[in-house]
């Protein structure tokens, strides 16, 4: 079975990415450009993000994920390498209906 694509209208919309890696760094544009207001949650970043954090475009928590960072997103994104992160990501962010 093939993905359902999904047209979203994030313009001033809050979007959490938790991960500041290689995945991260693809999608993040995408949502900026999309008009998101982005938050990346992760010890780390890479530089290209990190140049749109020096810009302004994204606000960084330089901190490993926590429960409670999906509040007030309006859509989360779970880009990190390690699984068990990614599932207590998406198990909050459904709990929240996120």
């Amino acid at each position: 079975m093939g993905p359902y694509l999904l047209g979203l209208r994030l313009s001033g919309r809050r979007v959490l990415v938790v991960g500041g890696g290689r995945v991260a760094q693809r999608r993040v544009p995408a949502l900026i450009e999309a008009g998101a207001e982005v938050s990346v949650v992760s010890p780390s970043v890479t530089p290209a993000l990190d140049d749109l954090i020096a810009a302004g475009r994204v606000t960084w928590h330089a901190r490993p994920y926590q429960v409670g960072d999906c509040d007030g997103a309006w859509l989360v994104q779970a880009c990190t390498d390690d699984r068990s992160v990614n599932t207590a990501v998406a198990a909050e962010a459904e709990a929240k209906r996120i």
